[in-house]
């Protein structure tokens, strides 16, 4: 049995690897250098597969259960934090126009060459419910802030999802 072993590991070895290249193959195949999000993405991915080893037959620990709940708490933490509008910028620009409307955003004409042809545009927004300087200058205030609360809340909620992984990730092989 074990020369059997001996002879087919190097078979059975090289057909797990090709299979690994292939579940990672669409993950790395949406990778892009310049796009950070990407990073997280790939990170999600191999924290998933570790998940459903610890959900399958395979391990050998007896904790694989509760290792796998708490690879899914930091899978959910770094879905939440991947993507700060969805979780924290858009819940924060529904408040503001609950109170001041919605935002109509327009491109105006703004240079122009000797001919009349426009050469640039200027980007203009207007807010249902402000109309005059103070309440334009009110507005401002509360969005610079709303968004600044936002992403100092996403800050703390990315920074606890990493600082939780790295606390566990050591306890999470088999």
């Amino acid at each position: 049995m074990n020369l059997i072993n001996t002879f087919t590991y190097p078979f059975r070895d090289f057909y797990r690897r090709v299979r690994n290249v292939l579940r990672w193959l669409p993950t790395i195949w949406k990778d892009r250098d310049w796009d950070n999000s990407y990073i997280n993405e790939i990170l999600i991915r191999k924290l998933e597969f570790t998940r459903d080893f610890y959900l399958s037959d395979k391990p050998y620990s007896l904790e694989a259960k509760k290792t796998a709940d708490e690879i899914q708490e930091a899978i959910s933490r770094l879905h939440q934090t991947k993507d700060s509008w969805d979780f924290y910028e858009a819940p924060a620009m529904e408040q503001l126009e609950e109170k001041w409307g919605l935002t109509a955003f327009n491109f105006e004409p703004y240079e122009h060459d000797e001919k009349g042809n426009v050469l640039t545009y200027e980007l203009k927004t207007k807010i249902e419910k402000v109309n005059t300087e103070e309440e334009e200058e009110q507005y401002s205030k509360e969005f610079r802030k709303t968004v600044k609360e936002a992403r100092e809340q996403y800050m703390k909620d990315k920074i606890k999802a990493y600082k939780f992984i790295a606390k566990n990730i050591d306890k999470w092989w088999d």
